[in-house]
């Protein structure tokens, strides 16, 4: 990863007009601690369950898109661009009442062949530090590890293919949809695709590929393929195309799944960056009911645990030692 620019800024909510106020920053120079910081916070996001993909609006409200364009032709400064972005995320965040502040930090940079563009807020936290003399006192430092709202911008790609829909993805917050929601519009994003629905559309091709698969044996060692793949994906922070899944399918000797996929319609998006909470469906069981939870690995039925549907029951074999102590001292 070798970072083009980078700077951040803060917002301060102001308790006597209880308005958002900015502090303007300045560019950073690129040191071995700031390419570990944004190398930390990208694996952050990259982690992040649900997150959601667009593109920007055909006649977006905001100048952001047009303004961004501007700097990548050379004429906005990186800086100008931030500012005036801060500007309106300011006015967004205050207009809905979502105040509160904290830092929001831009990254141009670039990973690989891919240029990317990212902003996100972030907090800053408390924590303690022993000093030269021995003492101990508060450090304040930026938690990069926590963030309420970020968005990052594929600009090769937004550049190369503006059509393919899914060159914007942003975080949607459990419980946060409309903060999520005001900072969309102030970047005048527009969603076209959700990572958990293209999980669950993934999962759905698997498991009606199991139902026609000619063993359950062949089921499993497909969905830990896919997972597998999958999982490796995302964690890199890279979406998977369906020509890319099948073809790694096809190489680890699947070919009746890939020809599978290939002949039916799922309305699958590419790329695709499903999410991996929904993914684990594809290797592991679960299930509660009121006092009861049950978890296993797919691997086990069918050896381990065995279900009777006529009967409605579960037989587990091989008990969990520590399991087997709690039941027998009963």
């Amino acid at each position: 990863m070798a970072i083009k620019q980078i700077l951040v800024h803060q917002l301060e909510q102001n308790p006597e007009s209880n308005a958002l106020t900015t502090t303007t920053g300045h560019l950073l120079p690129p040191t071995p601690a700031l390419e570990a910081m944004l190398d930390d916070l990208l694996q952050t996001y990259n982690k992040k369950q649900d997150k959601r993909y667009g593109q920007f609006a055909e006649e977006p409200e905001s100048p952001f898109p047009s303004e961004l364009n501007q700097y990548l032709n050379d004429e906005l400064t990186f800086e100008e661009l931030t500012v005036h972005t801060l500007s309106q995320i300011s006015d967004k965040l205050g207009e809905a009442g979502a105040l509160g502040g904290g830092y929001v930090l831009f990254a141009d940079y670039q990973q690989g062949l891919t240029r990317y563009l990212i902003l996100c807020m972030l907090n800053s936290n408390i924590s303690v530090t022993v000093t030269e003399d021995l003492s101990i006192q508060d450090c304040a430092y930026l938690d990069t590890g926590k963030m309420s709202l970020a968005c990052r911008i594929n600009v090769t790609e937004w550049q190369g293919n503006t059509n393919s829909g899914r060159y914007l993805s942003f975080l949607r917050p459990r419980g946060g949809r409309r903060l999520s929601d005001v900072f969309q519009e102030a970047l005048g994003c527009s969603e076209t695709s959700g990572s958990k629905e293209e999980a669950d559309t993934l999962v759905k091709a698997v498991k009606d590929f199991a139902s026609e698969a000619p063993s359950l044996e062949n089921h499993k060692e497909v969905s830990r393929q896919v997972y597998d793949f999958c999982q490796t994906k995302v964690d890199e922070g890279d979406a998977l195309t369906l020509e890319e899944l099948t073809g790694y399918l096809s190489e680890a000797g699947s070919d009746e799944f890939a020809r599978f996929v290939n002949t039916r319609d799922y309305d699958m998006t590419t790329p695709m960056a499903p999410e991996k909470r929904t993914l684990t469906k594809l290797v592991r069981y679960t299930g509660r009911s009121k006092g009861l939870t049950l978890a296993f690995d797919a691997e086990l039925l069918g050896t381990q645990v065995h279900y009777d549907e006529t009967s409605d029951q579960l037989v587990i074999k091989g008990v969990p030692e520590k399991l087997k102590e709690q039941l027998k001292g009963q």
